[in-house]
């Protein structure tokens, strides 16, 4: 499980980098900073709303059909909106695509942490799981901002869509194996 996790963050990380990179130079300050306040808003909103709930009754609900069917509605509308950049060649817009948080990688990343920390108390899940989104949003943050100045090629902006639209189908196809881990 700990490797698809860390597969589907890697891939969701491309994506967000080649979205962010779309943006004009002026801009990726703000956009990165936006970035980064998004990856750890939606870690603090999941982590609480586990907390409320139980993180262990929050992991099995997410085996309901209702938020599996969310999820993939969700993961489909964000596959749409980069077909629609595509479409129309509003590049300027794919960075919005990286704000859109990916149910996928975070439900992964929240059952890989649970799992991998069962026995360590309850402060030890919290603490990997906040270094993980942490990690994830200053890593994207200082590799934009360092290569805000480095334009990309046509070539690049269509293939950073078509990547952006297909990782959210890979990703649908990872929700069978992250239901299947929790009883």
């Amino acid at each position: 499980m700990l490797i698809v996790a860390a597969f589907a963050l890697l891939v969701f990380w491309f994506r967000d980098y080649m979205s962010l990179r779309m943006s004009p130079s002026r801009k990726v300050t703000r956009r990165a900073l936006a970035y980064g306040a998004a990856i750890l808003l939606t870690a603090v909103f999941l982590w609480t709303l586990a907390g409320r709930i139980g993180l262990w009754d929050f992991a099995r609900r997410i085996q309901s059909p209702t938020i599996l069917f969310l999820v993939m509605a969700f993961h489909i509308a964000a596959s749409v909106l980069s077909i629609w950049v595509k479409q129309t060649q509003s590049y300027d817009w794919m960075w919005a695509t990286a704000l859109l948080p990916a149910p996928i990688v975070w439900l992964l990343l929240l059952k890989t942490t649970l799992v991998s920390d069962q026995g360590l108390g309850g402060v030890a899940p919290q603490l990997s799981f906040f270094a993980v989104a942490v990690l994830w949003a200053s890593s994207m943050m200082v590799v934009i901002i360092r290569t805000r100045e480095t334009e990309m090629p046509l070539d690049d902006l269509d293939f950073a869509v078509l990547f952006g639209s297909l990782s959210h189908w890979l990703a649908m196809l990872t929700i069978p194996l992250a239901v299947s881990v929790i009883p």
